[in-house]
């Protein structure tokens, strides 16, 4: 699913206007209709106050108000008294006509005396994605104002004062913090930065119809993942198929104190998919990974310079390696030696951060896999998810790599410059080992002949959705590593093509 920028969504609107065709004023009542159906359906609310702006985003709440009224619903508007749009007047007089209860704010004094009820859902029809500078003045104080409520609040395409490319760093107070944000057929990029889920709440995607030729010719540097698109990535398994079919993974992980990090590692591997794993790992913990993963082959590390690199289809270096003089040497003789795709985690991030004369070592079979600390060691010190994931851009462009930034919507670039935004998972995943789950799922699909970036698109998902049904089963709060690990087969049941 693509990922639109404010000017791109106005153009999608003039293109179905002109190719439809159908009139702006009616397109605002197919969109309100919409709009109505999935507030009359999802919530469970009789009283409405509908906050309307003048430009078209105030025309969607208009029509919003007039068909909550025409359903027996108890309605009123609130609308900024200013240079109406044509279709907002146009809306705004029907409204008239319907005896909706209409209040035009015209000073601080009429913001000061506005009186909510407990039981009414308030819908945020201000701006949406007209906007191009931070609240002020009058507006400023009727958001405030609303924000000092407690009541369930519902934004219309994009909470207000919130930039929808976020071109400005929202201000706190002058924005509108809503519940839910039923957004406009696709998702905004302002959604994907969790410093935004104060503002955004849960957000719902309205499909109202727009044209679908324009969107399959627009620019998608910038993508949601979603069922859809992980479907098509699927590779089906050849009924004849053996397990030198689904590849061979070397992974370079764990250290006498962190063992757990490569049998999660290891699990995650075998459970996803590959045919054959090898994990070279300390030889005190050789006894403890056959225990866990009879699966499992093991090299000790006094054979580490004697590796034949050319048996592997994929390897994966870094949970607790550590980075000490003998991880730099293993990190170093895979990036010299190893030419296929190659994850790259957690301590061997930080080796890269402390030896940025390997980065130039790095090529487009590469999949960096940072959490934000590790990449900011990596890069530097970012002052917010936003201007992390613009560094994250410009790195993957700079040194032709894929990077996988970990977090709220796990953000992929590519080395070709696109951009993926995760759809799948929870918080209950912010769990010790969770991390390593995902290096194992990568390098897998890696090995089974998954091009980078399509195991990292596919992998980064999985990971996510098993995450998900980890949490179902298991609860977020419960959630462990090894859960996630367990639920991998979820995934492959919905998904798996033979």
């Amino acid at each position: 699913m693509k990922i639109l920028k404010a000017q791109q969504i106005k153009d999608w609107d003039q293109y179905t206007i002109a190719n439809e065709p159908i009139s702006s004023f009616e397109l605002m009542n197919r969109a309100g209709e919409q709009l109505f159906e999935c507030i009359a359906r999802s919530f469970n609310f009789q009283n409405y106050t509908i906050f309307c702006g003048s430009g078209n985003n105030g025309g969607d709440g208009l029509v919003i108000a007039q068909l909550l009224y025409k359903h027996q619903f108890e309605v009123s508007v609130i609308i900024l008294k200013g240079n109406y749009s044509d279709e907002c007047k146009m809306q705004l007089e029907l409204s008239r006509q319907l005896s909706i209860p209409i209040t035009e704010i015209e000073n601080s004094e009429q913001i000061e005396s506005l009186i909510f009820d407990s039981n009414t859902c308030v819908v945020d029809a201000l701006f949406g994605i007209g906007i191009s500078r931070p609240i002020e003045g009058l507006t400023a104080k009727l958001i405030q104002r609303i924000n000092s409520i407690e009541n369930h609040t519902i934004a219309i395409d994009l909470p207000s004062g919130l930039s929808p490319d976020c071109l400005f760093e929202s201000n706190a107070n002058n924005t509108i913090k809503a519940n839910d944000t039923l957004s406009i057929q696709l998702p905004k990029l302002a959604f994907m930065f969790p410093e935004n889920d104060l503002f955004v709440g849960k957000f719902h995607l309205i499909d109202i119809g727009l044209s679908k030729e324009f969107i399959s010719q627009v620019s998608e540097d910038y993508n949601y993942l979603d069922e859809i698109v992980v479907d098509q990535l699927i590779l089906p398994r050849l009924v004849s198929a053996h397990k030198g079919t689904f590849g061979h993974a070397l992974l370079i992980a764990g250290s006498t104190d962190k063992v757990g990090a490569s049998i999660l590692a290891a699990k995650a591997a075998i459970r996803s998919g590959c045919g054959l794993l090898t994990v070279l790992l300390p030889e005190e913990a050789s006894i403890a990974m056959n225990c866990a993963l009879p699966e499992a082959m093991i090299i000790k590390p006094q054979l580490a310079s004697k590796i034949e690199f050319e048996k592997y289809n994929a390897v994966a270096i870094g949970p607790g390696l550590g980075t000490n003089n003998e991880s730099v040497q293993l990190l170093k003789d895979v990036l010299n030696h190893f030419t296929q795709p190659l994850v790259i985690d957690a301590d061997a991030l930080n080796i890269l951060a402390l030896n940025q004369g390997l980065l130039e070592k790095l090529n487009t079979d590469c999949i960096l896999t940072p959490h934000p600390k590790e990449f900011d060691r990596l890069t530097k010190n970012h002052k917010n998810t936003q201007e992390r994931f613009l560094t994250q851009l410009e790195w993957s462009k700079k040194y032709k790599i894929n990077i996988v930034l970990k977090g709220h919507h796990t953000i992929i670039t590519t080395y070709d410059g696109k951009v993926y935004f995760n759809s799948t998972g929870n918080n209950g995943m912010a769990t010790a080992g969770a991390g390593d789950v995902l290096t194992g799922i990568l390098v897998a699909l890696c090995a089974q002949e998954y091009h980078p970036t399509e195991a990292a698109k596919l992998g980064v998902y999985l990971h996510g959705f098993a995450g998900d049904q980890a949490a179902y089963h298991f609860s977020k709060t419960a959630l462990i590593a090894t859960d996630i690990i367990d639920s991998i087969s979820d995934f492959f049941k919905k998904f798996e093509k033979s």
